[in-house]
């Protein structure tokens, strides 16, 4: 029997996800971004969640359920919807909630469908520049801005030493925490910048706008974060793998992505510090 992803119509998924995501990003997230800090509460010493977290995660809801019926869904902050086991939404109503609550223009909207555990469909909307890039399985990527749309492909850097790398650094992350990690990831690139939303990181790599990103977080994955993106960056001609060089995960903890040869370098750059196998309970202040 063939699989439930080969009896659906993906590019018409992929296409009525961007709309129901651009149409909840431009009227209720871009509109709310900044300004006087709405309602929130800080989950962790990182993890900040607002009632413009709650707001557009509810309109999503209904967009979604109404679009996609049996399809589950996880969205940030709400309940989960039950679907039928097959069908799993993935949506991040916000990713970069604290640049949101602070008006730090690097915020987006993004969702990614999985089918029987694998990631099929992924939508990611870079909120202020009114951008989005999609995917589905097989059929390649597009950026969409207002010159129009085209395709989506992954920067043609030759190596790490040109390389202009997206880092998420977590103080008790593997990239902090392991003696010289940090330090030998500079000492090997051209450039380094933390931005502060995942989902939008993985845009800016699927449209060559970035060469890397390295995430190690030392917990295991927020999937919300990375399905979309995940499925807009393998159609734009990278790879998405661990530090280790293994498949992404909710069980793993770090992520590397961007055109496969500078994975592969980034990969061979660190073999012998573990990245992936650093968790968190492991790190100490300072001193």
């Amino acid at each position: 029997m063939s699989p439930p992803s080969a009896a659906l119509d993906l590019a018409a998924i992929e296409r009525k996800a961007s709309e129901l995501l651009v149409e909840v990003a431009r009227t209720l997230v871009a509109p709310s971004l900044g300004g006087a800090m709405s309602d929130h509460h800080w989950a962790s010493h990182t993890q900040v969640h607002t009632v413009d977290d709650l707001i557009a995660g509810a309109a999503l809801i209904e967009a979604f359920t109404g679009a996609f019926p049996g399809h589950g869904l996880i969205v940030e902050d709400c309940d989960p919807v039950p679907g039928d086991g097959h069908h799993q939404w993935f949506i991040d109503p916000i990713d970069g909630s604290a640049n949101h609550l602070r008006g730090i223009p690097y915020v987006s909207v993004t969702a990614g469908l999985v089918v029987d555990g694998e990631p099929v469909v992924g939508v990611v909307h870079d909120i202020v520049r009114d951008k989005t890039w999609s995917a589905h399985r097989g059929g390649g990527a597009r950026v969409r801005d207002a010159q129009g749309t085209r395709d989506a492909t992954v920067a043609p850097t030759p190596g790490l030493g040109d390389a202009m790398v997206i880092a998420h650094l977590s103080r008790r992350g593997p990239l902090v925490s392991i003696p010289d990690v940090l330090q030998t990831l500079l000492w090997n690139i051209r450039k380094i910048r933390c931005m502060g939303s995942i989902a939008l990181d993985l845009g800016l790599l699927a449209d060559g706008e970035a060469d890397l990103l390295v995430v190690g977080r030392g917990t295991p994955q927020r999937m919300l974060d990375i399905v979309g993106g995940l499925v807009v960056v393998r159609e734009a001609g990278g790879a998405v793998m661990t530090a280790a060089g293994g498949e992404v995960d909710a069980t793993t903890r770090t992520l590397i992505a961007g055109p496969p040869a500078l994975c592969a370098e980034f990969v061979a750059l660190m073999a012998d510090r573990d990245l992936e196998g650093w968790t968190s309970d492991q790190a100490t202040p300072p001193g």
